[in-house]
């Protein structure tokens, strides 16, 4: 019987070692499910039917490959799924990534990858959130705020909440996108709260460390580790 809280992960276009990786991931994960791929001669708005994914894997193993990101995207909007997209990109195509990235797709892996991230990718992914790799990130050229909170989300945090540490999760989030220097207006819209509660947290988190400036966060930032992110 099918565990309907499990995510349902379905993928198009990627090749047999990749699905066998994915599907020996996804059923070690207790998490989610594998629920196929899509079958010679299916049409996507048929695969979509058929599958009722959560998450589309979309395997970028060829660039002549049939389908990308975007087409998956218009199929799934199409089909009106809520279906999230991640791309796992075959690491001899990886100077592909950041065509990919500046199109519009913000879930990205590489397929040596997926061993130890691809359960904590669609995780966050299900949950509405963005995941990029850390070797994904270091190829962008200009991140945007949805990718700092994707490589952020994607790193481990030094207090999970109010009792591991002085901030909770989302305030040491809100103070990190501060000191990325993203305004109150893209973080609030990031984390899809109002820009009243962002300056909460961002108020409450500089208390409790007591920075009384931007420059006094960015300081912190930088003896905390949190500016790793953007190294290779």
């Amino acid at each position: 019987m099918i565990d309907q809280n499990r995510l349902r992960v379905a993928t198009v276009g990627a090749n047999r070692e990749t699905i066998t990786r994915l599907r020996d991931n996804v059923s070690l994960s207790g998490t989610a499910i594998f629920v196929d791929e899509i079958r010679e001669l299916e049409k996507l708005s048929e695969f979509v039917i058929r599958t009722l994914p959560d998450v589309v894997v979309v395997g970028i193993g060829d660039q002549l490959s049939e389908f990308d990101g975007h087409i998956v995207v218009r199929a799934l909007r199409t089909a009106r799924s809520a279906a999230s997209v991640i791309c796992v990109v075959n690491d001899d195509l990886v100077q592909t990534v950041p065509d990919i990235y500046a199109a519009g797709i913000h879930n990205i892996l590489l397929v040596s990858d997926i061993a130890m991230e691809f359960s904590r990718a669609i995780s966050i992914i299900g949950g509405g959130g963005n995941y990029i790799s850390r070797h994904i990130f270091g190829l962008i050229r200009e991140p945007n705020i949805r990718s700092f909170y994707a490589a952020l989300n994607n790193t481990s945090l030094a207090s999970v909440d109010a009792e591991a540490g002085p901030l909770s999760r989302r305030e040491e989030m809100v103070l990190k996108l501060f000191a990325f220097g993203f305004s109150t207006k893209e973080i609030a819209a990031e984390l899809k709260v109002s820009g009243k509660t962002v300056e909460t947290y961002k108020a409450r988190a500089s208390e409790k460390l007591d920075l009384r400036s931007r420059v006094a966060i960015v300081k912190y930032g930088c003896n905390s580790g949190w500016f790793s992110v953007l190294l290779n």
